[in-house]
């Protein structure tokens, strides 16, 4: 009786395993420590790179620098402030990163606004003078219209993509329900030569 409950349930794990499709869990992807708040504004158009608090020690320096990384490569007028000061600076980008210096907030967030008049792709990245940690985004500067601002220190999907049954799962069916059939007859065909056995 043991061994037939053992086949049944190796069987019936192997048709299991086979028929019935992965899905992913719907987890709460972590925030972002930063992130700019529109990651395709339009040419001369105003996004901020932002920082959680804690991201930074309290009232750190930090560097801001842009760099390019995709083409065209920029150069263009923008402006750029710290969270007491705003000031116009040009941002000429042939090949070279350029830096910007602001100071974390009291509670180690930082919020600083910045335009890229060339369209391309740029590399945005904080760095903190005293802890060294570092932070990045991608901003892509679209060449036609403004972009239309994105979710602020959150990933896009906020969670793991589903995966669910596919075209394969009709086989994989076939080939469990076929283990299971093998399982159960070899169950049967055990039983038989077992009670012949004790008849004899």
């Amino acid at each position: 009786m043991k061994k037939s409950l053992a086949a049944l349930a190796l069987a019936g794990s192997i048709a299991l395993i086979g028929a019935v499709p992965a899905v992913a869990a719907q987890y709460p992807a972590p925030a972002a420590v930063a992130a700019v708040d529109n990651a395709s504004p339009g040419p001369g158009e105003t996004f901020t790179f932002r920082g959680r608090a804690a991201a930074f020690f309290n009232n750190e320096p930090i560097t801001i620098t842009v760099t390019p990384v995709g083409a065209p490569s920029a150069a263009g007028t923008g402006t750029a402030a710290g969270p007491s000061l705003a000031v116009p600076v040009k941002i000429t980008l042939p090949l070279a990163p350029q830096s910007f210096s602001t100071t974390a907030a009291s509670d180690g967030s930082f919020a600083f606004p910045l335009s890229i008049s060339e369209a391309g792709t740029y590399t945005v990245t904080a760095t903190g003078a005293t802890s060294g940690r570092t932070y990045s985004a991608t901003v892509t500067v679209e060449a036609s219209a403004a972009g239309t601002g994105g979710a602020p220190l959150a990933n896009n999907n906020g969670g793991l993509a589903e995966t669910g049954a596919d075209a394969s799962l009709l086989l994989w069916s076939l080939v469990g329900a076929g283990a299971l059939a093998a399982g159960a007859t070899s169950v049967v065909v055990v039983r038989r030569r077992a009670k012949a056995e004790a008849a004899a």
